[in-house]
């Protein structure tokens, strides 16, 4: 069995025998961009701070960003009043730990989630952050340390000089690999060679001897590249 349980700045992410989490983006710089749902409410949270404050401005000759703050938990909800084809909308998020993060937010078609907000201080500082627990938090652990291009204590990475090679409209080229305790993984760069958009999945990647896999893109341009970050089992 396949669910997504995450992703990473537009990372669909498929892990074998786990449940539905929210999606997470590493802020960079103080800023951040977030796809979230033009239709329905979704909810902004930054990992371990609660959200005290909210600042933004509506465009008076446009649709007005619908901001909620909730006091208790110190999540944020937000939604649109009117049309948003073709507009990005931004909020400035302040934490009771002094964070102050710009979310730049372009409203889809998808459907309303939670968007988890990890801090620059919190990915650099990270000691060793593959040593949680449970099966599906050290997965996860070991996704982010790829998609955040890091080592740590316990994992290694090498990195890779990869021709690459074809896969029906894609050409597939190793980036680098990982290892740690118990499991590795390696980093692809996937481009689509068609003239035409093509769909990149998570699950596309998902083989027997795979725990998880994550997309940094799920839908690719003509000439456009994403990386697929896969984590296997150590035989």
């Amino acid at each position: 069995m396949l669910f997504r349980i995450f992703a990473f700045s537009m990372m669909g992410v498929a892990l074998a025998g786990s449940t539905a989490f929210a999606e997470t983006l590493s802020v960079k710089g103080g800023t951040v961009t977030a796809e979230i749902s033009a239709q329905d409410m979704s909810r902004l949270v930054v990992q371990g701070e609660k959200i005290t404050a909210v600042r933004t401005m509506d465009d008076p000759s446009g649709p007005r960003l619908l901001v909620q703050n909730d006091a208790a938990s110190g999540d944020v909800f937000v939604g649109f009043d009117g049309a948003t084809a073709g507009r990005t909308f931004s909020l400035f998020l302040t934490t009771d730990a002094g964070e102050t993060i710009q979310v730049l937010l372009h409203p889809g078609d998808g459907a309303a989630k939670t968007v988890e907000l990890v801090p620059e201080r919190k990915v650099a500082s990270a000691a060793s952050p593959i040593a949680t627990s449970g099966y599906a938090e050290t997965v996860v652990a070991f996704l982010k340390l790829m998609f955040n291009g890091q080592a740590s204590d316990g994992v290694t990475y090498m990195p890779a000089d990869d021709k690459g090679k074809v896969s029906g409209k894609f050409l597939l080229r190793t980036v680098g690999y990982y290892s740690a305790d118990g499991m590795h993984g390696f980093v692809l760069a996937v481009t689509n060679r068609d003239t035409v958009p093509q769909a990149l999945k998570a699950e596309q990647f998902m083989v027997k001897q795979v725990m998880a896999v994550g997309v940094s893109d799920e839908l690719l341009q003509p000439g456009e590249t994403a990386q697929v970050y896969v984590a296997e089992e150590a035989p």
